[in-house]
């Protein structure tokens, strides 16, 4: 019975700007004020990480003992628990950067209907849509990874019933199984609209005329 985690996420890029243009100064700062908006949402990608590593060794050591062992497999359930709960916490943390991006993105947004070079605007108007793209992407990542919290709690809480029959544990891995699996698709969804963000944001600074480094 085995139970996967698998969660790698991509940011906006962020860039330094070495020689600004009055026409896009506003532009450029906006942006990449919505990206330095997500570095709490990079912050929490390590401690995630620590803790999806941390819990599958505990579920490995549960998996290990036999049911004669049953006072220590609770008390493992229960640490599982609590690392759910920790892992949530670091989610709410990153859904809450992201939408303190969206705010700032908004600003953004109003500079591009300053722009007056057609071309631009096009241009403008497509890293508008990419963006809303990415963070509907982000919405659907983030619905799918608590769900899949949910499902590990289930695991952990049947787990601590002592009558406990193993058709409903392997049921339940199984449910929590798929329920990765679709956190693995949102992800790579949202690293791909991630990507093309950035691949357009950087397009659209050369354009502008901006002389950027990306870091």
């Amino acid at each position: 019975m085995r139970k996967i985690h698998t969660i790698i996420f991509v940011v906006l890029i962020a860039v330094v700007l070495t020689a600004c243009t009055s026409s896009g100064d506003n532009i450029y700062k906006a942006l990449e004020a919505t990206a330095a908006k997500e570095a709490d949402f990079e912050n929490q990608q390590e401690p995630l990480k620590k803790l999806e590593t941390s819990e599958k060794e505990i579920f490995d050591q549960i998996m290990e003992l036999g049911m004669k062992e049953f006072d220590q497999i609770s008390k493992l359930a229960d640490n599982a628990i609590a690392n759910l709960d920790q892992r949530e916490e670091h989610l709410k943390k990153e859904k809450n950067s992201i939408e303190e991006s969206k705010k700032e993105f908004h600003l953004a947004t109003e500079e591009f209907k300053k722009i007056k070079d057609e071309k631009l605007k096009n241009q403008a108007n497509e890293l508008q849509e990419l963006m809303n793209k990415r963070y509907e992407s982000y919405d659907k990542l983030y619905s799918a990874y608590l769900n899949g919290l949910q499902e590990d709690r289930k695991i952990y809480e049947i787990i601590k019933n002592e009558d406990l029959k193993l058709e409903d544990l392997e049921a339940q891995i199984e449910a929590s199984n798929k329920a990765y699996e679709n956190v693995f698709e949102a992800n790579q969804h949202f690293n791909e609209q991630t990507e093309k963000f950035n691949k357009a944001k950087l397009k659209f600074y050369e354009d502008s005329g901006l002389k950027i480094e990306t870091k």
